[in-house]
C-alpha cells in the first residue's frame, strides 16, 4: 500500500558495474522497511550498466567522509542524467580494502560503493552515512559499526535524532 505520511524523498539512482548476490529489488525494499516508518519515500530513480572493468575492485582507502581516493573520484563521475541532491550507488565486485560498502564520496557527487558481498541492509546503511549518519555500537540499528550481517532485529532501527539528521540532508527532498 502507499503511506500519505510520507513528508520526503530519497532519490537513487543504481550503477551497476556487477550486480549483488543479494538483489537490487531485496535491498532496496529493506532499505524502504527502514525509511519508510520514519517518514522517507525512497525512489529508484534509474538503472545503469556500466562497463568499467579497472574499476570493479575500487580503492577506497581508509572510507572516511571527506577523503576520496583517485579511483573513487573517477567512479563517482558517472553520474549520467542525475540531479545534483541525488544520490547515485555504485554496485562493484568489491572494495579495497574489502568492505561491504563505503559512502565517502567527493564534493558534489553524494553516493556509495556496494559490494557484490553485500546484506541486504547495506545499501540502506551506506545512504544512510550519505545523508548525515554515524556509526553506532548497537546491533539493533541499521548504523551499526559491527556490520549489517550483525543485525539482531530486523528490519534495524533508526532513532529519533538519526531521522532528524536524514531530514536535514538536502539530499532528501520534500515530497
Amino acid at each position: 500500500g502507499c503511506d500519505f505520511t510520507l513528508m520526503q524523498t530519497v532519490r537513487l539512482h543504481f550503477k551497476v558495474l556487477t550486480s549483488p548476490s543479494v538483489s537490487l529489488d531485496t535491498m532496496l525494499d529493506s532499505m524502504r522497511q527502514v525509511y519508510e516508518p520514519s517518514g522517507f519515500r525512497v525512489l529508484r530513480a534509474s538503472d545503469e550498466a556500466l562497463n568499467l572493468p579497472d574499476l570493479d575492485v575500487v580503492d577506497v582507502g581508509t572510507c572516511t567522509r571527506g577523503n576520496v581516493t583517485a579511483e573513487q573520484t573517477t567512479l563517482f563521475g558517472n553520474r549520467n542524467n542525475v540531479g545534483a541532491n541525488d544520490v547515485v550507488v555504485y554496485f562493484v565486485q568489491a572494495t579495497n580494502p574489502p568492505f561491504n560498502g563505503c559512502a565517502a564520496h567527493p564534493n558534489g557527487r553524494p553516493g556509495a560503493v556496494v559490494a557484490s558481498g553485500a546484506t541486504r541492509w547495506t545499501l540502506g546503511h551506506e545512504v544512510g552515512h550519505v545523508l548525515g549518519l554515524n556509526h553506532v555500537d548497537n546491533n539493533d540499528r541499521l548504523m551499526t559499526g559491527n556490520g549489517t550481517a550483525n543485525i539482531t532485529n530486523p528490519p534495524p532501527d533508526l532513532i529519533a535524532t538519526e531521522i532528524t539528521t536524514m531530514g536535514n540532508s538536502p539530499l532528501t527532498i520534500d515530497a
